[in-house]
């Protein structure tokens, strides 16, 4: 088993509330508060969990247009893949659905996968966080001597990202 470069939308984060110690909930939320926009998800609290699920209405209004956004920044051999995997989130509608889509992996371009995570409570306490993404972009073992499709996403966000003329000549290598 190799490891995979994963990138994509966080949808659900869990928490065992064993992997919370000592500490509180806003500890919690403050130090995943670090790495995802919280408002963007809905608290929930079990005897067992905390999880934070993304809203509903959060998926479905930006979620095809985000896609869009990300799919265009593509090497665009790729443009009749985007097609179809966007067609068929139009046609889910609720979350579910749209999980249920991701988790047939149909499409390269738009799977569900859980990642084991963990954030630092303390300099000696760690929680771990299951999180379950919707992945847009995924390089692993099978590819690794090929990057120039992950490279050329990158050097499409950074000039994008960029009101400066000079990102256009900004390139990325591995070398």
């Amino acid at each position: 088993m190799g490891q995979y470069l994963q990138m994509g939308i966080c949808h659900q984060m869990l928490i065992g509330k064993r992997e919370i110690g000592k500490t509180t909930i806003d500890n919690i939320k403050g130090e995943l508060g670090k790495l995802v926009n919280l408002e963007l998800f809905d608290f929930e609290e079990s005897e067992e969990n905390v999880s934070f699920i993304i809203k509903e209405s959060v998926v479905q209004e930006q979620l095809h247009m985000f896609l869009s956004e990300q799919f265009a920044l593509y090497e665009q051999v790729y443009k009749e893949d985007f097609s179809e995997a966007l067609s068929e989130i139009a046609k889910r509608q609720s979350l579910g659905e749209i999980i249920e889509l991701a988790e047939e992996k149909e499409f390269r371009f738009f799977q569900h996968n859980n990642v084991h995570d963990s954030i630092e409570i303390s300099p000696w306490q760690t929680a771990q966080v299951d999180t379950s993404l919707f992945l847009i972009f995924i390089e692993g073992k099978l590819l690794m001597e090929s990057y120039n499709s992950f490279l050329c996403y990158l050097e499409k966000l950074v000039r994008s990202n960029s009101s400066q003329a000079i990102s256009g000549a900004f390139r990325a290598f591995i070398d």
